[in-house]
């Protein structure tokens, strides 16, 4: 499909460190702005009339970044965003759960080409055994190289919780299927065993990750895929942290598991797979109650940072949810006590940054990195801040932004 491109406008220069510039109206007015992580900010557009259900894209990033206008057109203007930092590529699902065996979605790619297409996932599931229209849908994520897909299937009989996956592969669209593994209901109401989660990726390995108490001891059962399904190494993270607490986890980010709010499980603690390393977060609720994040290396859990929670927020669990991003591994902890936060715990051991949750932060991540007020959308990119007063959107045509060097 074609694309138009969109010139961006220097209006002055603030100094070496500080630039503005201007996006100027192209097509359609702006009504809003999305965060692609690590990308920048896709400033959307449509017909205040109504009489097109067009919404334009226009990628907003970095100075040296080149920017494009796209255009898709979902139905009745509704579409989920399914987006991860370091996937190239974003979704716009027409419908979450898939319609009669298959997933409709807009993919967009970093160089501004979009595609409308459909893909039946009912032949790879029924190769696997299974009935692909009994399958509850847990979660749907992006990774660099495939847009995937977790499923899980209870038998009702033998009592036992099934997850599945799908794979679709960017380029070629073609659909791969696995099973994750098998879990009996005993086992986990016995709090012997959680179920399994998508645990994140890296290039070309998609990692799935739950916790189990065997007699091989107690740990992350971690076993990493690649895009076409194909199994590249098992293995079990042991709980070398003493003490954990179990506590419920919910989705959170722009992935199914926070959109279908599916992913309310107990976890004793869980893996997140983000470039290249495995991060388990714990909930420690000796003496001084923290969440900690530690890093494997060597076979060995590293504590890389915490944060600490009072006693009182403990008084009921403590929902615990996270969204991974190249700073930090960014955390929703949610309690009555407590109240609705985010916590972003840096990987590099820096002083962890808490603000309030709402929902501007789950389509705006960077938002839980630094202050900002709620008018203002900022994106953490490479070497800058880009930074946007959302007021604009009601009150002018063009748009200013800043760019403010890290």
């Amino acid at each position: 499909m074609k694309y138009f491109l969109t010139f961006l406008v220097f209006s002055c220069v603030l100094g070496v460190n500080a630039q503005k510039f201007t996006v100027y109206k192209t097509t359609q007015p702006f009504y809003d702005i999305i965060e692609w992580k690590g990308m920048g900010g896709l400033l959307l557009s449509k017909d205040p009339s109504g009489n097109s259900n067009q919404i334009y894209l226009t990628l907003v990033g970095e100075q040296t970044k080149s920017s494009w206008e796209q255009r898709f057109a979902p139905l009745d203007g509704k579409y989920t965003y399914i987006a991860s930092e370091n996937a190239r590529y974003v979704y716009f699902l027409r419908s979450l759960q898939p319609d009669a065996g298959k997933i409709y979605f807009d993919q967009l790619n970093a160089a501004g080409n979009i595609k409308n297409t459909s893909v039946s996932y009912v032949s790879a599931i029924k190769n696997l055994g299974f009935d692909p229209y009994s399958l509850e849908l847990v979660n749907v994520v992006v990774t660099d190289k495939a847009l995937v897909h977790h499923f899980r299937y209870f038998d009702k009989k033998e009592k036992t919780h099934t997850d599945i996956a799908t794979f679709i592969t960017h380029h070629n669209m073609l659909i791969y299927a696995t099973v994750l593994g098998k879990i009996h209901d005993d086992e986990l109401k016995a709090n012997r065993s959680h179920l399994i989660q998508y645990t994140g990726f890296t290039g070309d390995e998609i990692c799935f990750s739950g916790y189990s108490e065997t007699k091989n001891g107690k740990g992350w059962n971690a076993v990493v895929y690649n895009s076409k399904g194909q199994e590249l190494k098992r293995f079990l993270i042991k709980n070398t942290l003493g003490s954990t607490t179990a506590f419920p986890t919910s989705g959170f980010g722009t992935n199914g598991a926070y959109y279908l709010n599916s992913q309310n499980t107990t976890q004793n603690g869980f893996i997140t797979f983000h470039n290249g390393k495995y991060f388990v977060t714990t909930l420690n609720t000796t003496a001084n109650p923290q969440l900690e994040l530690h890093v494997l290396a060597d076979d060995k859990l590293t504590l890389v940072n915490k944060f600490e929670i009072a006693k009182t927020a403990l008084k009921k669990p403590l929902n615990i949810s996270v969204y991974p991003v190249n700073e930090a591994l960014i955390y929703r902890l949610s309690a009555s006590e407590l109240g609705d936060k985010t916590v972003a715990l840096f990987t590099n051991g820096s002083q962890p940054f808490l603000s309030d949750y709402s929902n501007l932060v789950v389509y705006n991540i960077s938002r839980a990195l630094m202050p900002t007020t709620p008018s203002t959308f900022v994106a953490s990119l490479t070497q800058y801040n880009l930074f946007f007063e959302k007021t604009q959107l009601k009150t002018a045509t063009d748009m200013e932004f800043e760019l403010k060097q890290k």
